[in-house]
């Protein structure tokens, strides 16, 4: 086995300065005009957009649902997004969010590794449910992220719900996920099991920190959700590890898409956030 997926990352994370990953959502309403031609519009275009700023991204996470949209032809359309991220050397992050028992999540997790380098999972039907992404991680260096305490609007009505020791469903899981990377192998202090911790609740992403400290974590919501990345990239060590920010809108949709000028909005709009990026995590690094 060589890199694993985080290790991979990483060394990304170290040669950008910066941690942010490409979200891709396709939706043609969003796209100039020229690539509005189904699901072979949605590849040109994703395979543009890596030419203009895949040297400034850690990874790519493609979320499958806005490909689930166009049926058959967009699960084709899935495969060669991720073999585009994947002829770049890049990480592919694939924003799934599967999860069920036995039988079922081995099917899961079968076929969206063949894809994904790392997938996002839910944790809540237990270890049982877990167990057969972990694998692929201890043996293939995949990765998963568990959904823990989610930067959607109605997160908390069971998220947050406290146990009788007082203890938030959050927590717990933020727990679970260091007991789980203590039964695989780590690089840096940190696991192939991370958590998604939604930018939008800083006092929570301190808590999961102190939690999970072997725990990459991803973390939605700046931009678009009203989260800044110097709010967040406090969760970064002093290396600049162990978070992650996925923007989606903020890169992919940036512009107006009847602008001819949408490349270099594009662009501009990569590196802007690249910068702000880099100042926490080199302010962070300083402190050491």
């Amino acid at each position: 086995m060589g890199q694993t997926a985080f290790e991979r990352i990483a060394a990304r994370v170290r040669d950008v300065g910066a941690p942010v990953v490409l979200g891709l959502d396709p939706r043609p309403d969003r796209m100039p005009p020229s690539f509005r031609d189904g699901v072979d519009g949605v590849r040109r275009f994703h395979s543009r957009l890596l030419e203009l700023i895949g040297d400034l991204v850690v990874a790519v996470k493609p979320q499958i649902a806005f490909f689930e949209a166009f049926g058959e032809d967009g699960l084709r359309a899935w495969a060669d997004t991720c073999a585009l991220v994947k002829e770049r050397d890049l990480v592919v992050i694939g924003d799934v969010k599967r999860g069920d028992i036995g039988s079922t999540a081995e099917a899961y997790a079968k076929v969206h590794f063949r894809w994904a380098d790392i997938l996002t999972v839910h944790p809540l039907l237990g270890d049982d449910s877990i167990e057969p992404f972990l694998r692929p991680c201890r043996d293939e260096g995949k990765g998963i992220f568990l959904l823990c305490a989610t930067s959607n609007p109605g997160w908390s009505r069971f998220q947050a719900i406290e146990d009788r020791d007082g203890v938030p469903l959050w927590a717990r899981i933020a727990e679970a996920i260091e007991e789980w990377n203590a039964s695989c192998p780590s690089h840096a202090g940190y696991g192939p099991v991370g958590a998604v911790v939604g930018a939008t609740h800083p006092e929570i992403l301190a808590r999961v920190r102190e939690l999970a400290p072997s725990a990459w974590l991803l973390l939605p919501g700046v931009g678009a959700q009203g989260a800044t990345i110097e709010e967040v990239l406090s969760a970064c060590d002093t290396n600049g590890l162990g978070a992650l920010v996925p923007v989606s809108r903020g890169i992919a949709s940036c512009f107006d898409p009847e602008d001819p000028d949408w490349e270099t909005k594009v662009r501009q709009g990569a590196e802007a956030l690249v910068a702000a990026a880099r100042k926490p995590v080199d302010a962070h690094r300083s402190e050491d």
